[in-house]
């Protein structure tokens, strides 16, 4: 469950690192690549299965679907869920059971004010820093993309494309991999809204957990 949580959030806050916000009333650009869809394969200890991630506008909407099985002390759980990110709102739809939760993503404010005065990389760089990331001299040819593989102690790996974008994580013995990347596709219209079908009730509040790397980024 944690790996789960873990790439879901990696993937978030790596989009929303990696670009200037307008200094306005117009929406912020949370990346620099303005729409892209990507499919995982996840394999592992804990978790097998795929999902899809996709944002446009500049990220400031986001989704993933995933489709995967978590094993547990020799239990398996099979998780079916849908993740709507639109600025500072998080979605998470169980389409098992047709319902969902809304919580506020404690990042989301802190970001845009940190973007403000930093260009994207040194924003960039700040996350990074942030989160234990170290970059190494290792290159990977992914999904028919270029990515440099950065470290830490206390998250594992990441490889990442010159533009943010996410090809492989490994963390906690689970390996997430891009098989595909389409660049300028953002997905379909529905993936977007569909929390707009279902009952929504109030999520948990997540201002504890990533608290600390908002004070740290803040400090940059």
């Amino acid at each position: 469950m944690k790996h789960a949580l873990f790439s879901s959030s990696l993937a978030a806050l790596l989009a929303a690192s990696l670009s200037p916000v307008i200094a306005n009333d117009a929406t912020p650009k949370l990346h620099p690549v303005e729409a892209v869809c990507i499919t995982y394969e996840m394999t592992g200890q804990m978790m097998n299965g795929g999902s899809t991630r996709c944002h446009r506008d500049f990220a400031y909407e986001q989704y993933e679907i995933q489709n995967t099985t978590v094993g547990f002390a020799g239990m398996t759980q099979s998780q079916n869920q849908h993740t709507i990110t639109i600025g500072d709102t998080i979605y998470a739809i169980n389409l098992a059971t047709n319902t969902g939760t809304q919580t506020q993503n404690p990042m989301y404010a802190g970001l845009v004010a940190a973007l403000e005065d930093k260009t994207p990389e040194e924003m960039s760089a700040a996350f990074l820093d942030a989160m234990g990331f170290t970059a190494t001299t290792v290159t990977k040819t992914i999904a028919d993309l270029l990515c440099t593989v950065y470290t830490s102690m206390q998250m594992g790996s990441a490889c990442l494309t010159e533009d943010g974008l996410m090809l492989e994580q490994e963390f906690m013995g689970n390996v997430t991999t891009a098989t595909s990347v389409s660049i300028g596709d953002g997905g379909d219209d529905a993936n977007y809204t569909l929390y707009q079908n279902v009952p929504i009730t109030e999520g948990p509040d997540l201002s504890n957990g990533l608290g600390g790397l908002m004070d740290q980024l803040g400090q940059q």
